[in-house]
């Protein structure tokens, strides 16, 4: 299992909105059509947020991340993402 965080920071509400939007309702389900096995999105603050997303393996992580790479660099005009990614080491669930 392969996973990428992706922390953002956009400079108003109205636009994390907008963010928050067009992951949902374009490039995740897209990511998933073309790989990506899970995402999941969580809400800091008004401006701030994360992306965790999982992958079968770096490869896979590697194919999504070609095909949003034009559509990445375009939204970080407005907003700050930071990037960490790696395989998964354990995982415990209830």
């Amino acid at each position: 299992m392969y996973s990428r965080i992706a922390e953002f920071q956009s400079t108003s509400k109205v636009n994390c909105d907008m963010i928050i939007a067009f992951f949902q309702n374009v490039m995740i389900p897209r990511n998933i059509k073309n790989g990506q096995l899970s995402c999941e999105v969580y809400r800091v603050s008004d401006t701030t947020g994360f992306v965790i997303s999982s992958f079968k393996n770096k490869n896979d992580a590697t194919k999504v991340m070609k095909i949003m790479a034009d559509e990445l660099n375009e939204v970080k005009g407005n907003t700050k993402i930071k990037l960490i990614e790696g395989e998964r080491v354990f995982r415990i669930d209830q």
